[in-house]
């Protein structure tokens, strides 16, 4: 049974290129804080922008994958940067959004000090979620360690 007093529409967002166990408990925390998750699945000029390389894999297909775990409501494709912080928070709001579920390790950067105000003046909550330890995609791209050569 649903507790009516979470929050109706949640959302969470993520370039999820190499989607791993990570990903999924990060949504999975996420969905089990709201009615209805939202996942929002940025475009390629974002992830360059935020990350510094373009994606492995096309928006199409990473919204593709994560719109098919059991734990989210709808995956939507996203053309809006987090960092234009009135556009994005007059986004979520346009969608109904009532929370937005966050990484901890982003709580204390730049952006999310200028989003987070903007966020709960529209009446959105914010709420950060651990990170899984030793899971990344950075890791997975750099491949398994190395091994030293036998002497």
């Amino acid at each position: 049974m649903t507790d009516i007093r979470m929050p109706a529409l949640g959302y969470a967002s993520g370039a999820f290129d190499l989607l791993h166990v990570g990903h999924l408990r990060y949504l999975q925390a996420a969905a089990a804080r709201c009615r209805r998750l939202l996942v929002g699945i940025p475009d390629d000029e974002i992830i360059m922008r935020v990350k510094g390389h373009p994606p492995l894999v096309s928006q199409a297909e990473r919204r593709e994958l994560v719109a098919g775990l059991a734990c989210v409501g709808e995956a939507l494709a996203v053309s809006v940067s987090m960092d234009d912080t009135s556009t994005f928070a007059a986004f979520l709001e346009a969608h109904g959004v009532n929370a937005a579920f966050i990484g901890a390790d982003w709580q204390h950067t730049p952006r999310w000090q200028r989003l987070e105000p903007a966020l709960l003046a529209r009446g959105i909550t914010v709420h950060f979620l651990p990170r899984a330890a030793g899971i990344s995609s950075t890791r997975l791209r750099r491949g398994p360690n190395p091994v030293p050569p036998s002497a």
